[in-house]
């Protein structure tokens, strides 16, 4: 198994008994480039990086993939810059985020490393036209020598489609053919294509990415339709397991979908990747989260955050996408969690083995 770790471009994590959820942090304390550095040294798979153009303050209508296809938890809270509860709408993310952008900060990583993967986690697809991130996310595959891992998304933030003047029901349909654009454009001579919402021809883009055929697409989704059409054209799906007490296996269901969409479609499923994203915490053994009943999920000793790795093995992840708790919103507990898995986790994770037929080349 693989750990890789959430850039902290859009703040920091934090968790209670119940619920994850960003916090803002200041720019001086990100540092993403040494952050990026850091993981590298520590051996970390990869380094991910989420996407938003802007929130708004409030966001009453929408809800974020945290709580799986509508199905809210009534206590979670929308959280302001001193945690207070500043709203009821149903997300992950402060009323005042402090977000860098990814692709960005992906171009000053992929030249400041040498093994390091990267990717968004995920590009919110429907809201930007698929050509410009064809051309954006080649120049990150091209300056990194191979190194992108294509995340990509829905969305889940209707305010923040209006807000860009992009429609929000057709944005399911609108990712679909955007990921078979980043396709055309990275692989054909000439691209072509000819959809419901994009339509053109021969259209040069070139240098093509370093990797061949294409960086990996991977989609975060949480829902049967996100990862059927993950099966149909993509390389891995990347669903959300942040909370304290996600159980590991809560979406077999999507792999049994995966495996499905597979067989109607006559596709070969060797070159598709299961990874997920999760929070963690590593404390020392006299810390009171070592003896909670239950513990929370990727909580305690190092010996405690590993036996949850086999679970998630067993559940078919190769790779963990790991979001730091860090309450202080400091550089230094960042690094702190990061030197913890590093030096104490991820020596023995790679030792084990993800169950089920799933690749493990991202």
């Amino acid at each position: 198994m693989e750990l890789a770790v959430t850039l902290n471009t859009h703040g920091v994590g934090t968790r209670d008994e119940t619920d994850w959820w960003h916090q803002p942090m200041d720019f001086e304390q990100m540092v993403p480039v040494r952050s990026a550095q850091l993981a590298e040294r520590l051996g970390f798979h990869s380094v991910f990086m989420g996407d938003h153009v802007g929130l708004p303050e409030l966001s009453p209508e929408s809800v974020s993939p945290l709580h799986v296809e509508g199905q809210t938890n009534p206590e979670v809270r929308q959280r302001g810059t001193s945690e207070a509860d500043v709203g009821s709408s149903k997300r992950h993310y402060p009323s005042r985020p402090s977000i860098l952008d990814g692709a960005v900060v992906m171009g000053a990583v992929a030249t400041h490393t040498t093994r390091l993967k990267m990717g968004p986690s995920v590009l919110i697809a429907p809201y930007r036209h698929p050509l410009s991130d064809a051309r954006q996310f080649a120049t990150i595959d091209t300056l990194s020598q191979g190194r992108l891992i294509m995340g990509v998304g829905a969305g889940w933030m209707k305010e923040e489609f209006e807000a860009l003047d992009r429609p929000f029901d057709s944005r399911l349909a609108q990712m679909e053919e955007a990921v078979q654009v980043y396709k055309s454009a990275w692989t054909d001579d000439l691209a072509t294509f000819h959809g419901d919402f994009y339509n053109f021809d021969r259209i040069a883009m070139d240098p093509k990415p370093a990797r061949k055929p294409h960086p990996p697409i991977v989609v975060g989704a949480v829902t049967k339709a996100g990862v059927r059409i993950a099966a149909r054209h993509c390389q891995g799906i990347d669903p959300i397991l942040m909370r304290p007490h996600d159980d590991p296996h809560g979406f077999d269901h999507l792999q049994d979908e995966i495996r499905r969409e597979a067989d109607r479609v006559d596709r070969d499923l060797s070159d598709f990747a299961m990874i997920c994203h999760v929070s963690a915490l590593v404390t020392d053994a006299d810390h009171p989260v070592t003896k909670q009943d239950p513990r929370p999920i990727l909580g305690g000793t190092p010996e405690q955050v590993l036996s949850d790795l086999e679970r998630f093995a067993g559940a078919g992840y190769s790779m963990v996408v790991i979001a730091p708790v860090c309450p202080s919103r400091t550089f230094d507990e960042y690094r702190e969690q990061l030197e913890r898995l590093g030096n104490d986790v991820i020596p023995e994770a790679k030792k084990i083995k993800p169950a089920g037929e799933w690749w493990t080349g991202l």
